[in-house]
């Protein structure tokens, strides 16, 4: 994204929208290890598609 600027998108998507750590955990069902590693890495919240694409690179299954 230039300029490291995060829009949602016109329909609801993931761009802009910002999640804490253990919700989105809950959410994509992350085990205890990943959800800490996550906290780690991007503090108590960070941008939804900034975590599907760190959980996806440790091991997160595409749906």
């Amino acid at each position: 994204m230039a300029g490291g600027n995060t829009k949602e998108t016109p329909d609801g998507g993931l761009d802009g929208r910002t999640m804490a750590i253990e919700a989105f955990a809950r959410k994509y069902r992350l085990d205890e290890e990943e959800a800490s590693r996550l906290e780690d890495e991007f503090g108590s919240a960070a941008p939804e598609l900034v975590l599907l694409k760190a959980a996806r690179r440790n091991g997160l299954p595409e749906e």
